[in-house]
């Protein structure tokens, strides 16, 4: 049996208890060698509990409350207790309790050597509140004991907390900040609108007026009043940035937390106006029970806390009265006192009790009103300076002279005196049907229980303008941002990049612009949409697939970038309000391919599929019904590899015989040769729709022969008869849903035209030497390929 293992206090403890327990004659215990060393006394198990002095922040804690200060919301305290003799217990619980028995905290502290010393608590308790300390200790079986061995008692005291300063609506000058007021040596006033509940009352306040941020030096006094709030005086004596400083004393001279507010003071001739305490105006629609409703709107210098009360008086009737909680109410008046026609009607604000009282004006209708006076002319906001009427520029009406001011405006702008659809803002584009007419904004004014009135502006006729622009550029794979002016350096057709070099595009900026009147967004006053003037694109990101234009620092691009992912394949459409004048034209130089045929309005250019990337970009934006110069290649602006992977096709050349088989849009054969294509196996196979292909060809000696079927010869590679020619066609579900190109590349002429869905493709002539072919499968209602130099596909 393990002996039991004691700390020298437990010992001590023990063996008290034991000495304890024999003098009662209640235990009994076999004779034991006497100690070498007499243990000090100790006090007895049965003896009176041992006796704690209590300190609070190292004051004695008793029957009498001991106060202490907080910092207006919290106390910080800490807790500690002396035994009179050593002990054996190890812990002590002190508790904090409420006036009514509330426990409000509680904290454990370890007894060392007899002391226990609690850490720093932080408490939320109330000014002017008695509070007990309760003292438990924890037995041997770690239980505390239910019975307090120790209380006493402590006060809170917390400096008042200044919880509202608003500026006072009456003095010389309102100074609040973000706006520049009054000036130097102009008096203004703050009042204390509020203290928080629970802290300390204030019997005077300490204020200072700074010209920066920092805590106070020196500080001036004013007493609270007997009645209504305090005034706190505001003397500025030189204009720019001040801060107000502010803290609450109580009657024990403790000062709370300081409160300040930052103030612009103007300097000669750029101080504001102050604004009206309250204003009045009708509001639009009736709450259907006969009463007229008016807002009474509050300052914005105390919208963030809105307070006070108005009384409406029409003479010395009283019409109304509110009580503000929001910075807007709504306050019903009876019409009776009011009859017909405007009225000038009288707002009372008083903003705290004892404040002064303000008087404002307001004109309002009172029944069957009538707007008189007003006119509206028509201003030009082109930013690049053209005051030219032309189309495509932008204007807005300018309305004034309406008495009284009107609720709201609306708005119809006119062709030829006609009414412009949809042409109902403030603004207008003009566009090319403008050009040669007459136009003129009407505008019409609108209040409550007023009649409409309409006045129109003088018309203007809208002349030509140039064509349209485009300038564009492309950010390389692994670039970082630039500035917006480093990207558009290219225009109208020129390369962007460096077609064949290698390097990889990873995103495309362009945008429309013209040398006549700005395509920028419209002023920050217009609501037209700054995309307007962009045009609609996605692009084919790597390993993203299809991804919408993004914008940037007022720049709108279309790919990624600095995430190393090339851009191959792009989409352009001519987006804002004016699409359907213009057709945007672009096409890009890919790797395997070269540069591409063009693709228009929102057709895709370039590759999926294949892992090509783009490395040139040409772009045009041309009238409606116009097109840009063929292209060198006839290629097809896009290929798809899933698409084209349906077809293969493998040519047969003559001496060389059977070549490799190439898929859809690949070159079947050789650019570059002396040698004749005299035959071509095709097999189509489609992977959603059922069908194949069949092919023809004109054989000399045979003319042309019967269709082949899929993986069929057509030609011949057996004889030395010549080729010249092909017809193609798809069959089934294939030929519902695509068509099929296909050309013929003629030794010392080049590629001829695209041929489709059974159309002739080479040479009438035998003399001629085809030496390559390819095919391409296009989806059903996509545009038709552009042929190289706008060549025929069938040469005599």
């Amino acid at each position: 049996m393990n002996p039991l293992r004691l700390s020298a206090a437990s010992s001590r403890a023990l063996a008290l208890l034991t000495g304890g327990a024999l003098l009662a004659g209640l235990i009994t215990v076999p004779a034991i060698p006497a100690p070498a060393a007499t243990a000090e006394p100790s006090p007895s198990a049965t003896g009176p509990a041992p006796v704690l002095s209590t300190m609070i922040n190292g004051e004695a804690c008793g029957d009498d409350p001991v106060w202490y200060h907080g910092d207006g919301s919290y106390l910080v305290l800490r807790w500690s207790s002396t035994f009179d003799v050593p002990t054996a217990d190890t812990a002590v619980l002190y508790t904090v309790v409420s006036p009514d028995g509330v426990d409000l905290d509680k904290a454990p502290a370890p007894v060392d050597d007899g002391v226990a010393v609690s850490r720093d608590r932080t408490l939320s308790v109330d000014d002017g509140t008695v509070y007990t300390l309760e003292v438990r200790l924890r037995d041997a079986d770690g239980v505390w004991a239910e019975e307090p061995v120790a209380s006493c008692v402590f006060g809170v005291r917390h400096p008042p907390v200044i919880r509202a300063v608003v500026p006072d609506l009456g003095a010389d000058a309102v100074y609040v900040s973000g706006e520049a007021r009054g000036g130097a040596g102009v008096a203004g006033r703050y009042l204390v609108a509020d203290t928080y509940q629970h802290r300390g009352e204030a019997v005077a306040y300490e204020y200072a007026l700074t010209t920066n941020s920092s805590r106070p030096t020196t500080w001036e006094t004013v007493l609270v009043p007997d009645a209504g709030p305090a005034s706190i005086p505001v003397l500025p004596m030189a204009p720019g940035s001040h801060y107000l400083h502010l803290r609450g004393i109580d009657q024990y001279g403790v000062a709370g937390p300081r409160w300040s507010k930052n103030l612009l003071v103007g300097a000669a001739g750029t101080s504001k106006p102050v604004p009206p305490a309250v204003t009045v105006a009708d509001l639009a629609g009736e709450p259907g029970d006969g009463r007229i409703p008016l807002a009474v709107t509050l300052t914005s210098d105390l919208a963030s806390k809105p307070m006070g009360e108005v009384v409406l008086r029409y003479g010395a009737v009283v019409l109304g009265r509110a009580t503000f909680d929001a910075q807007t109410e709504t306050v019903l008046v009876e019409p009776a006192p009011l009859g017909t026609g405007f009225r000038q009607i009288t707002a009372e604000y008083q903003q705290l009790e004892g404040a002064p009282v303000l008087s404002t004006t307001a004109r309002v209708c009172a029944k069957d009103c009538v707007f008189t006076g007003g006119w509206a002319v028509v201003e030009s906001i082109e930013s690049s300076g053209n005051a030219h009427p032309s189309y495509n520029s932008f204007y807005r009406a300018v309305v004034d002279g309406f008495s009284p001011t009107p609720a709201s405006y609306t708005y119809q702008w006119l062709r030829d005196g006609a009414a412009i659809k949809g042409a109902t803002s403030s603004q207008y584009l003009s566009s090319p049907a403008d050009v040669g007419r007459s136009i003129a904004v009407r505008v019409t004014a609108t209040g409550p229980s007023t009649s409409p009135r309409s006045v129109t502006s003088t018309p203007f006729t809208v002349r030509p303008r140039d064509t349209m622009h485009v300038s564009y550029g492309l950010s390389g794979v692994g670039s970082p941002w630039e500035s917006n002016y480093c990207y558009c350096q290219a225009s109208d057709g020129r390369s962007a990049g460096i077609a064949g070099s290698g390097w990889a595009a990873q995103a495309l900026i362009a945008r429309p612009y013209s040398e006549s009147y700005a395509t920028s967004p419209v002023p920050s006053t217009s609501t037209e949409s700054r995309a307007a003037f962009w045009f609609e694109s996605e692009g084919y990101v790597q390993g993203r697939g299809w991804v919408g234009s993004q914008a940037r620092s007022n720049m709108y691009y279309l790919g990624s970038i600095g995430e190393k992912r090339r851009l191959e394949a792009i989409r352009i459409s001519p987006g804002g309000p004016h699409a359907s004048f213009y057709d945007v034209w672009y096409r890009v130089y890919v790797p395997k391919f070269g540069w591409l045929g063009w693709a228009k309005n929102g057709e895709a250019a370039g590759t999926t599929g294949y892992a090509y990337r783009i490395e040139d970009v040409q772009i045009r934006v041309l009238a409606k019904g116009k097109t840009p110069t063929a292209t060198t290649t006839g290629n097809a602006p896009f290929y798809d590899k899933t698409t084209q992977n349906q077809a293969e096709v493998q040519p047969y050349l003559r001496p060389a015989g059977w070549k490799p088989i190439v898929r859809g849009g690949a070159t079947a054969g050789y650019t570059s040769t002396s040698q004749r294509l005299n035959a071509v196996s095709i097999d189509v196979n489609g992977r959603e729709y059922s069908g194949g292909v069949q092919v023809s060809a004109k054989v000399e000696g045979s003319g042309w022969r019967p269709y082949m079927g899929d993986d069929r010869v057509s030609g011949t590679y057996h004889r030395t008869n010549r080729t010249s020619a092909y017809r193609m066609r798809l069959t089934g579900e294939m030929a519902k849903q695509y068509d099929l190109y296909y050309r013929v590349h003629v030794a010392g002429t080049g590629w001829l035209g695209w041929a489709r869905n059974n159309g002739r493709a080479g040479t009438e002539s035998y003399k001629y030497r085809n030496t390559a072919v390819q095919v391409v499968l296009v989806k059903k209602g996509e545009r038709p390929l552009m042929s190289a130099y706008g060549r025929a596909a069938y040469k005599g």
